[in-house]
Order: structure tokens, then C-alpha cells, then sequence
């Protein structure tokens, strides 16, 4: 063994001399390092974006999933109870607002007039809290304040709810109800983050 300080002996300088290339030391020089550095540079900047934007999109979809649960809860409800359920904007959990977005949060009751309104006859079965900041939520036409589903599980209307976050439609989820009741969020067929509308088109707005 060698000493502190003390210099290698002849035999290991001449052993490593004779060591083919294969089996001697290796790594990187100082240009080689930057060069791999530079490279790795450009990668991160390429997939963080994509990371980014993959985020968003599975965010805003499990947060469209979730809602579209509940307007399912809210046509099961109709239909077992035998009378007309509605979902409405609500930022006090008590009344209907029309002066708030649907971000704000909503509410879930017995609409025993159908009136779309909370009266004294009226129950409400669900109270649910306001999305994460960032997020809008906005029903378009006879969405806009609530959603009504009959006995029969039909909806009194058919329109859509758009959910985006930061005013992106990159990450955007649809929420289509047919005349019939049918929930489903909308699909993006060709890939680029922005899902598409009835025709086939992308939505291009996260108002209408």
C-alpha cells in the first residue's frame, strides 16, 4: 500500500502504460461536458412545455369528469324522485346567481316548479365549492345559469360547458348534454390539445 504522499511505484506506471485503450480511465473533457450540457439544454426546453401543457390537460380533465358525475347524479335524481332537478350557479350555496360564472361554485336542488329558481318548496340535495383558481367554467345558451333534467331523464335544453384554465383552450375540456340527457365530454381527435365541436371543429373560444 502506498503511504500518504508517497510516490506510485515504477511497476504500476509501467502496468497502466500497458493497459489497452479499452480498459484505461475515461470521461468527459471539458468541451465534451458542454457539448452534453448544451444538448441537454435544448431537450428540457423542448419537453417541458409538452410536460406542461399534458398537465393542464389531465387537470382540467378530471375536473370535467368529476362535473360530468354530477350532472349524472343530477338526471339520476329526476328520474328516481319523479320531478324536475336542477344544477345552478351559486357563490352563496343557498340561491341561484346569475351575476357570478360557474366557478364560483353551484348548487344541486328540487326544482318543484321548474322555475329554475330556489323557493321555499324546493330542497337543495348538493352543495358543491368553487374550482381552483385559474379555472373558469361557462355554460353556453340555456346553460349559462343552470341545468334542468325532467322525470323522464331528458334535459329541458342542449347546449355545452367549456372548462379552461387561464383562458387557454390548449388543455381545454367540453361538456356536451343532448336533448335526451346524454353526458359526454368531447373528444380531441387530432391530437393538438384543443377538443373539438360537433362538426368536427375546434372550439375557439372558452366563453361560447
Amino acid at each position: 500500500l502506498l503511504g500518504m504522499g508517497a510516490a506510485p511505484p515504477l511497476w504500476l506506471n509501467v502496468a497502466y502504460c500497458n493497459l489497452p485503450l479499452s480498459q484505461k480511465p475515461s470521461g468527459f473533457t471539458l468541451p465534451e461536458l458542454l457539448v452534453v450540457l448544451a444538448l441537454f439544454a435544448i431537450l428540457m426546453t423542448q419537453l417541458i412545455p409538452d410536460l406542461s401543457a399534458a398537465t393542464q390537460q389531465n387537470r382540467l380533465y378530471a375536473i370535467a369528469n368529476a362535473f360530468s358525475q354530477q350532472l349524472q347524479l343530477t338526471r339520476n335524481t329526476a328520474i328516481q324522485r319523479n320531478q324536475k332537478i336542477s344544477l345552478c350557479k351559486s357563490d352563496s350555496g343557498t340561491q341561484c346567481s346569475t351575476s357570478t360564472q360557474w366557478e364560483a361554485g353551484w348548487i344541486l336542488f328540487e326544482n318543484l316548479d321548474g322555475d329554475g329558481r330556489v323557493d321555499s318548496v324546493d330542497t337543495i340535495l348538493q352543495r358543491y365549492n368553487p374550482l381552483p383558481h385559474g379555472i373558469t367554467l361557462r355554460g353556453v345558451g340555456n346553460f349559462k345559469n343552470r341545468i334542468t333534467y325532467k322525470p323522464t331523464g331528458d334535459s329541458t335544453s342542449f347546449s355545452r360547458l367549456l372548462f379552461c384554465d387561464q383562458n387557454q383552450l390548449t388543455g381545454s375540456q367540453v361538456i356536451y348534454i343532448s336533448s335526451t340527457g346524454r353526458i359526454r365530454i368531447a373528444k380531441d381527435d387530432d391530437g393538438d390539445g384543443i377538443p373539438e365541436d360537433g362538426n368536427g371543429d375546434n372550439i375557439e373560444s372558452c366563453e361560447t
